[in-house]
């Protein structure tokens, strides 16, 4: 017994351990935690029952940034933790990426799966079903020079290995300021573009000696296998009565098609992300929609959304509409402060074409090619809103069809069962080693913004949470699949109101607190002997401290480790790093104008998007 209970005891102190270890190992460079911290958001109206807790700015992510010359800006991510908000059965901490590539992570923490909206008044409002909810969100602006990240314009990143890079040191880095989250299951989230970012991040995060517990990969309307999806524009467009099968439009698109499909044919060695040839067929497929209102301005399908129109070019470039409003926030003064954005440049652009065009310049080996491996680790979701065009639903069930992983193709004999939420069909589920696919009913490209509470019940799902051990919040929101796997019934109702807990406990929450009771003397063991630790590690560092340091220096020892990055400078001069933003909406034709740090051989940033690329966040 004597000695189970040792072992409790060891457990537990590990990650202490691992955290003295991080600081020690640590450079100096490293900031403290504390200068992330964001107190006070601008015109944010807070819950007071359920206040968040936001952390964001800079971090270093050239893993060749120390060998740099002294006038090359090295790359720097930037990234917002807003921090859960409920206790859970367990902690846990996902890290999202948004698309394009170029596409703020912005768009998913502002109009997706974080805790605010635009309030339309030039401020934020809180909305319930935010993943922050339940999980730590970080939210990733990469590759360097997406959003608020930056770098030399010569220094863009030009392929998935190299973006892989940035992010294993950027959070190699992040880890080492926040240590607490080291051994909390960690998750990736994306869509779009994200399809080609997170099965490369993910093995590169798996490959490297991070030592983070990596549980799972989430991935929206993903662009992954580009044999599959281009081929799916006709198809999609011809089941959901966009084209009439034989019409002059129809053939004319199957022409498009089918010399896409030589093309991809004639295409050999790696997969392709993307094919020139087949680019067109996202809008040469929509053209035949296309119409000309009496006022003269011209319409097209939107091809995010296709129950929605837009004009001509955008095609749903100006979709979602709080678009103008988030610019309009995220350029303010205060608020670039207050996030410790400063550093950057460039006001904040939704989607910035340069980086687009430099990520293009070469060709990396598609997604599609690392999925299986990936596949062997851990498990992958696959999610897709129904009414997307540019990355639909067929496409992604064609890749899954053709696509060999873990001893099978496809997804073999599973049934595909009826997922609901609050007694409603929100779309179907199935899952085969390994691998789960949701289609999503009456969503979009960005599924969550449309159905947030669908979208977050699904994630939580995926992530494996015991709604028995939860009483409050969203958890409570009932939901199957299928006819048997329910969600458990909870003393004291399971409808949702976004207030308090029930007083009601579960069987596991008794058993736990009974526990907790039990192990109360071990537990204050382990407190005495964590002070213990720290109070001898913190002497030994100012006892190294003082050997190594000259007497006319020592008094630096006393100062506060304070970041040295720029970006969390109090008394740096705000004005000096501020540049208004130019253009308007998502300045697509104005140029954006010479940046500060445009010490490279660059081109102009244009800003400019294709709408017929992949790129959303």
């Amino acid at each position: 017994m004597l000695l189970f209970q040792w072992t409790r005891i060891i457990r537990l102190l590990l990650p202490v351990i691992q955290c003295i270890s991080l600081i020690s190992a640590a450079p100096a460079s490293v900031p403290s935690a504390a200068s992330f911290y964001v107190r006070n958001l601008p015109d944010l109206h807070q819950d007071k029952n359920h206040p968040l807790h936001v952390f964001a700015g800079h971090i270093e992510s050239d893993p060749n940034g120390s060998s740099l010359p002294t006038n090359v800006l090295s790359a720097h991510l930037f990234f917002v933790l807003v921090k859960a908000r409920r206790t859970a059965d367990k902690e846990r901490i996902m890290f999202w990426f948004n698309g394009g590539p170029g596409c703020s992570s912005f768009d998913g923490l502002m109009m997706e799966i974080g805790p605010w909206r635009v309030d339309g008044k030039g401020g934020l409002k809180t909305v319930e079903g935010g993943w922050e909810e339940y999980t730590h969100m970080v939210y990733v602006d990469q590759p360097a020079g997406t959003g608020f990240s930056y770098t030399s314009t010569d220094h863009y990143v030009h392929s998935l290995p190299q973006a892989s890079e940035q992010i294993v040191h950027f959070l190699r880095t992040w880890y080492q300021v926040f240590p607490e989250y080291q051994t909390m299951d960690a998750y990736l989230g994306g869509e779009s573009f994200a399809g080609q970012y997170i099965p490369y991040f993910a093995n590169a995060i798996l490959s490297s000696n991070l030592n983070i517990p990596l549980r799972g990969v989430a991935i929206g309307n993903g662009w992954m296998d580009a044999r599959r999806q281009y081929p799916a524009y006709l198809d999609y467009a011809v089941k959901h009565g966009i084209i009439e099968q034989g019409s002059v439009a129809y053939k004319e698109s199957k022409k498009n098609t089918d010399a896409c499909v030589d093309q991809l044919r004639r295409t050999t060695g790696s997969e392709p992300i993307s094919v020139a040839g087949c680019e067109e067929l996202v809008r040469s497929v929509l053209a035949g929609k296309d119409a000309t209102l009496s006022n003269g301005t011209s319409t097209c399908v939107n091809i995010y959304d296709v129950r929605l129109k837009d004009t001509q070019p955008a095609c749903g470039m100006n979709w979602p509409p709080d678009l103008v409003d988030i610019a309009t926030y995220l350029g303010r003064r205060d608020v670039v402060s207050a996030l410790h954005a400063t550093a950057k440049s460039e006001s904040w652009m939704e989607c910035r074409g340069r980086i687009q065009q430099e990520f293009n310049g070469q060709n990396s080996p598609s997604s599609i090619e690392l999925i299986p491996k990936v596949l062997q680790r851990i498990p992958i979701l696959l999610f897709a809103g129904d009414q997307d065009f540019i990355c639909n639903y067929m496409g992604i069930e064609n890749m899954i069809k053709a696509m060999t992983w873990n001893g099978g193709t496809g997804l073999g004999t599973v049934k595909t069962q009826v997922y609901s939420v609050k007694g409603n069909p929100a779309g179907t589920w199935v899952s085969s080693r390994n691998l789960t696919y949701v289609k999503l009913f009456n969503a979009s490209h960005m599924a969550p913004y449309d159905i947030p509470t669908v979208a977050h019940d699904m994630i939580l799902r995926f992530m494996g949470m015991n709604f028995s051990a939860i009483m409050g919040g969203s958890a409570a929101i009932p939901s199957s699949i299928g006819d048997t796997d329910t969600k458990p019934i909870f003393q004291g109702g399971a409808e949702h109101s976004g207030g308090s807990s029930p007083t009601g406990k579960t069987p596991e929450q008794n058993k736990a607190k009974w526990e907790a009771y039990y192990n109360a003397g071990s537990a204050a063991l382990v407190l005495i002997l964590i002070s213990l630790a720290i109070a001898a590690f913190l002497w030994f560092r100012i006892r190294r401290n003082r050997l190594q340091l000259p007497d006319e220096t020592r008094a630096e020892e006393e100062i506060p480790l304070r970041s040295a990055m720029g970006t969390h400078d109090e008394n740096r001069d705000d004005e000096e790093l501020f540049r208004k933003r130019k253009g308007k909406e998502r300045a697509l034709d104005e140029p954006e104008g010479h940046a500060i740090f445009d010490v490279g051989d660059s081109d102009d940033e244009d800003g400019y998007k294709s709408p017929d690329a992949r790129s959303r966040g």
